[in-house]
């Protein structure tokens, strides 16, 4: 009686301390296999934009009227456009690395020709080397122009990293937020933005884009660190039931 009595709080000691590792272990993993299918929704993700915009470079052109008036939506829909640029107002998606170069995106305001709303036009990636300069700006002219290009979601937002504050135009932000964007521009603005059908390939969204094959690679990586995870748990748990360091 002596000697249970001596190994049985030991016993339960040892089954609490399993038990603890076994759901950090758990969690750990969970957590790490959900990054895993997260990485497989952006290969999806990334499929769907490139076959959208791959259909949209050889689909005939329409009017906006008349392909609101379509049935499909507006989404990777080939349109031409009337209005002109808000040159003054332009957007900068800061941390924009193209082949290891830090760099923007910019995001200029269209100003339609019915004169009520506008939509943002992707005038694609510029290099910002030495961020002592001022930054980079697209060269647009004032006159009025008609644009050829496709209706693309706006980026996905970054961190918010406070509250969103505009310092002076141009605007550098870190997440293309369309809400805030239409309140400071006092303009009404599409849900889309506009990749324009005669920007450079080489700046182009798609050039910047990480193709959907690596996504897939990551997902498997963090399902591997996943399953090692469970796996090292097991071996451990197996050596402390058995008594074995």
């Amino acid at each position: 009686m002596q000697v249970s009595s001596v190994h049985w709080p030991q016993q339960v000691n040892r089954t609490r301390r399993l038990l603890l590792f076994g759901l950090a272990a758990a969690l750990c993993a969970a957590g790490l296999a959900r990054i895993g299918f997260w990485q497989l929704d952006r290969a999806v993700a990334k499929e769907t934009l490139i076959a959208g915009i791959e259909a949209a470079l050889s689909a005939p052109l329409v009017t906006l009227a008349d392909a609101e008036q379509g049935s499909g939506g507006l989404r990777f829909r080939a349109v031409r456009l009337h209005g002109q640029f808000d040159a003054q107002h332009q957007i900068l998606l800061d941390n924009q690395l193209r082949e290891g170069k830090p760099g923007v995106r910019a995001y200029v305001p269209f100003l339609l020709a019915d004169g009520r709303r506008a939509l943002l036009v992707d005038r694609g990636w510029l290099a910002w080397p030495d961020r002592a300069n001022a930054p980079p700006q697209a060269e647009l002219g004032l006159d009025a122009r008609e644009l050829e290009g496709m209706l693309v979601d706006a980026p996905g937002a970054g961190f918010a990293l406070g509250a969103a504050a505009i310092p002076g135009w141009p605007w550098l932000t870190t997440r293309i937020e369309l809400g805030s964007i239409e309140q400071y521009l006092g303009v009404p603005l599409l849900d889309l933005v506009l990749e324009d059908r005669q920007a450079r390939s080489a700046t182009s969204i798609r050039a910047g884009m990480l193709p959907p094959e690596r996504h897939r690679g990551y997902a498997l990586q963090w399902f591997a660190l996943a399953l090692a995870v469970v796996l090292i748990y097991l071996i451990l748990a197996w050596r402390d039931a058995h008594g074995k360091k």
